[in-house]
């Protein structure tokens, strides 16, 4: 049974957990519309006490950025909201049998209701990518980031827009054989995926390339990196 925690005057009413998973092996064959809709499935079946959308009758849940079709995740979060105070460790335990195959909880705490949102803070994603990479690469990525610009084309409904990706760029480097670290800042109107530069760094992304977000954080005006 759920153990419900005491909750003082101050923290009555919705009690707010922010959560996140990871995705692999299938998992990463959804949507990101699809992913949404195997999280709120879990959480309704994990028979939490969640509060629901009037009209749907579904749970109410707060995602972070949006996961490409194809990409590997360390680092999916959402927040929901229950009408009990709950052990972390509970939900964590209820949530987790719920989930479909290729999902887990990696961390679940409870957060205070003030907290603003993960999309309004979230400005920064780290990824992993196992490629086989030529063997001129280290030499044409210490091209890459010596240029001023790194203009990107982006197919859009309304047309090309060209981005300048070299201000997004925190870092790109080698981790290993065959693995490569990459971390991006995004925004509106100033985002690149991974898969744009790894074209305009090699002219094209190897076959077989293995696209893995390791992390999502909020960058302080010092440039600190700061975990949702």
């Amino acid at each position: 049974m759920l153990s419900t925690s005491r909750a003082s005057p101050a923290l009555r009413g919705p009690v707010r957990y922010r959560v996140c998973v990871s995705r692999t092996g299938e998992a990463r064959n959804l949507t990101h519309l699809g992913q949404i809709e195997s999280l709120r499935r879990a959480v309704s079946e994990s028979k939490l006490p969640a509060l629901v959308d009037g009209k749907r009758k579904r749970p109410r849940l707060a995602f972070g950025p949006a996961i490409s079709l194809g990409y590997e995740s360390l680092a999916e979060y959402f927040d929901m909201e229950l009408s009990a105070a709950l052990a972390p460790e509970d939900v964590t335990r209820a949530l987790s049998k719920s989930l479909n195959e290729g999902f887990s909880v990696r961390t679940l705490r409870r957060i205070p209701a003030f907290f603003p949102s993960l999309d309004s803070t979230i400005n920064v994603a780290s990824y992993e990518i196992e490629a086989q990479f030529p063997d001129d690469a280290p030499g044409r990525l210490e091209s890459l980031l010596a240029r001023r610009e790194i203009v990107v084309e982006k197919i859009k409904e309304g047309g090309v827009e060209r981005v300048d990706a070299r201000p997004l760029i925190v870092r790109m480097q080698f981790a290993g054989s065959g693995r490569l670290d990459m971390v991006l800042r995004f925004g509106p109107k100033r985002t690149v995926k991974p898969e744009a530069l790894l074209r305009e760094w090699l002219g094209s992304v190897p076959d077989g390339t293995l696209i893995r977000r390791s992390g999502l954080f909020s960058e302080t005006s010092a440039g600190e990196l700061m975990t949702p």
